[in-house]
């Protein structure tokens, strides 16, 4: 059952990652984004950890990769997927609460997510975008369980989109969820693990 599981993660993300190559419409483009993404969920995975284990956490980098793909046909619209921004959290477990041998206890979130977009009339250097569609988390690791799907939407610009490489910026909201398990000092609680984003990346 792990291993049909991993199979079918896997080839979820596959096919987030290729949905572009499904297009064929004449005058379709082709594009692939990379850029940073600040999430504000990855503090309330923090907090909630606290609150179910008594972790305290040294520092919190809330900024993740995400990498997407995409086409665009003449009509303005488009469609495609990606991942990201990825979450990993290393804690110090100094209660042993799940290893008596090993004090470093790791987590991670990795949302994949499948949209449609539709790109506005340019505005001079500035091509806008809007964007909905669904978002999974994959997840797992000493202190985070499986995760719940959300919807996913953003807005965003894309500047100089028809040179070599243009620059987009995003804001955006997922409300997809991941399950903090359950601690000596909490229950097992859902929580929203992307929640507000605003990204920065770069589009080929």
């Amino acid at each position: 059952m792990k291993h049909h599981n991993i199979s079918v993660r896997f080839a979820a993300l596959l096919a987030c990652l290729g949905l572009p190559l499904l297009a064929r419409a004449s005058g379709t483009e082709y594009h692939f984004e990379a850029g940073l993404t600040y999430a504000s969920g990855v503090e309330t995975v923090a907090d909630q950890m606290k609150t179910n284990f008594g972790l305290e956490r040294d520092y919190l980098v809330p900024v993740g990769l995400k990498l997407s793909a995409y086409a665009q046909t003449p009509s303005g619209f488009g469609y495609g997927g990606g991942i990201g921004p990825s979450e990993f959290f290393s804690v110090k477990d100094h209660n042993h609460y799940y290893h008596h041998d090993d004090d470093t206890n790791t987590s991670y979130v990795i949302p994949v997510f499948a949209d449609l977009r539709y790109y506005f009339p340019k505005n001079g250097a500035l091509a806008p975008y809007v964007r909905a569609g669904v978002s999974y988390p994959i997840s797992g690791g000493d202190y985070i369980g499986s995760g719940t799907p959300g919807p996913v939407v953003a807005i965003g610009t894309n500047v100089w989109e028809h040179r070599i490489v243009a620059v987009g910026v995003e804001a955006g909201y997922d409300a997809s969820k991941v399950e903090v398990k359950d601690g000596f000092l909490h229950r097992a609680e859902k929580v929203q693990s992307t929640a507000f984003t605003f990204s920065v990346f770069a589009s080929f």
